[in-house]
């Protein structure tokens, strides 16, 4: 595969500029009113990373809002078990 040159990074740089720059909420009526615009800035962090963040609430650690995995509560119980086994 070819790498792409400068002009068509260049490119793809400004159509994914302009297709998201209404991510994020920006340049929406409703709700809590932020600026119509992003700055340049917000612009390259959402052509480079166009979720805003990657749990599954939007933002934080899933964790926080469901507790423990699986996994772990198995582990625990198993930990707990051995030591009453032992007792």
């Amino acid at each position: 595969m070819e790498k792409f040159n400068r002009a068509e990074r260049r490119a793809q740089t400004a159509r994914l500029k302009a297709k998201r720059k209404l991510y994020w909420g920006y340049g929406k009526s409703w709700g809590a009113e932020p600026p119509d615009q992003m700055s340049p800035a917000q612009l390259g962090k959402v052509v480079q990373n166009p979720q805003a963040c990657s749990c599954a609430m939007g933002c934080g650690n899933a964790r926080g809002f469901y507790g423990r995995t699986l996994k772990e509560v198995v582990q625990m119980i198993d930990e707990q078990e051995g030591i009453m086994s032992i007792r």
